[in-house]
């Protein structure tokens, strides 16, 4: 399935959900998972990652609104890309938004075409799992394409 909206275009595999809406400043979020996702969330997906079956994958990509010290490919927003593929050793409970038993989280601070995001993923289940979740997440995040903005 090919999720495309505000400049973010992704290809999700089959039983995988997602979107991508402008928050109220009008910046971007897609949202991906491998099960149903709540409609209204916020942009890191607390109601998503709330809602979790026991063995599942969610991702979030999440624009910011450039200013006030923050310049697109500079500082934490320096990398150009998300490094693929993910490093297992990136995740861990004490990386999530909102700390949740038998999941663990990522980061990642990037710009591309000139929009500063952060990415951030949420995987639960055992730890023998995560391997095919990697994977899948690894297939998921390869196929993200994101435009410049459109001039005002």
């Amino acid at each position: 399935m090919n999720v495309h909206a505000h400049g973010i275009r992704i290809e999700l595999p089959r039983a995988w959900s997602g979107r991508v809406f402008r928050a109220a400043d009008g910046l971007a979020t897609l949202h991906a998972g491998d099960f149903q996702l709540p409609l209204d969330d916020g942009e890191f997906g607390d109601l998503s990652t709330g809602a979790m079956p026991g063995v599942a994958t969610f991702l979030a990509v999440t624009e910011y609104q450039p200013g006030d010290g923050l310049i697109p490919g500079v500082g934490l927003f320096a990398a150009k890309r998300i490094p693929l593929p993910l490093d297992p050793t990136d995740f861990g409970a004490s990386r999530l938004q909102h700390p949740r038993p038998g999941q663990v989280g990522a980061q990642h601070f990037f710009t591309a075409s000139r929009r500063p995001f952060c990415m951030y993923a949420v995987i639960a289940g055992p730890r023998y799992g995560r391997r095919h979740q990697l994977l899948a997440l690894d297939g998921v995040l390869r196929s993200l394409r994101i435009e410049p903005r459109p001039a005002a």
